[in-house]
């Protein structure tokens, strides 16, 4: 339905297998085919330090303005509007690049901002939060483009970088989230991309993570704000908003693709949750 990008993509490179990449969007050529719905197929973390975007992640409007950081993670729908006259730093790593560093996904799964499509995915900064990154950008952009590069420093700059922007989100956020908590939370996420059409109920998905229903509805809740149950409706209702959206499938057809035996169910479901029927969602394109 839509075009999945790599880093590559983003310097107009396709070609090369590019696991890395910080940049300054002052310095880059426009991606091609970045102003349209695509995916990525990596994490990217943008800082704008000049100017204002606006951006579209999982048919959610965003405006970016200076001093934000903006991030999108591997699978989300994206479409980036007006790339032209903003300044600041654009950071992209696949998820091999990071296990490069550590063999344990687990220390992926706590830093709460990455992999995180229930949350706002942007963060204001303050004067005293930009004092602790610039450097750290600074050094990670510079060893970047040294013709002698070291892959151990950069990979270690990076690692710093993402822990500096957790402490400074579970500030902001006022998290007092458990790391367990924020590791079974990715977990059981990771758990519904991969299972959201198949009809499991919380006690399949508790089951598959070895704790009970009621400790996974507790965890997910503290982490996120919502039920377990929320979570896996809004997946399917992102999957049908995509389809409706970016395939001519019937309705019917769409029903089956997400496990629903029933069309005429789905279309009381979709209802419920967006407020407009899928035929009327679907005369609204972005």
């Amino acid at each position: 339905m839509f075009k999945t990008i790599s880093i590559a993509d983003l310097i107009n490179q396709s070609e090369k297998q590019v696991d890395f990449l910080v940049d300054r969007f002052e310095d880059m050529v426009e991606p091609e085919n970045i102003e349209f719905p695509h995916k990525h197929n990596f994490y990217s973390i943008m800082w704008i330090t000049n100017g204002k975007s606006k951006q579209h992640i999982d048919f959610k409007n965003y405006t970016v303005f200076e001093n934000t950081l903006f991030f999108i993670s591997p699978g989300q729908l994206h479409l980036f509007e007006e790339w032209e006259d903003i300044e600041g730093f654009v950071i992209a790593f696949t998820e091999s690049f990071f296990l490069q560093i550590f063999q344990n996904k687990n220390i992926l799964f706590e830093l709460s901002y990455l992999d995180n499509l229930y949350e706002n995915p942007f963060l204001q900064l303050k004067n005293e939060d930009i004092k602790a990154l610039k450097p750290i950008v600074d050094l990670l952009f510079h060893e970047s483009k040294n013709s002698e590069q070291n892959h151990d420093t950069i990979q270690a700059l990076l690692l710093v970088l993402l822990r500096c922007i957790q402490k400074l989100f579970s500030a902001k956020n006022e998290q007092n989230n458990h790391k367990h908590q924020i590791v079974i939370f990715k977990q059981f996420k990771n758990l519904v991309e991969l299972n959201f059409n198949k009809n499991l109920s919380v006690s399949d998905y508790a089951s598959q993570l070895n704790i009970s229903a009621h400790l996974l509805n507790t965890f997910i809740k503290a982490t996120s704000g919502k039920t377990t149950t929320e979570i896996i409706k809004e997946r399917i209702i992102l999957e049908a908003q995509q389809f409706l959206h970016f395939s001519e499938l019937t309705v019917s057809q769409i029903a089956d693709q997400l496990g629903f035996d029933d069309s005429s169910y789905f279309a009381r479901y979709f209802k419920k949750e967006v407020g407009l029927s899928p035929l009327d969602f679907r005369k609204n394109k972005i």
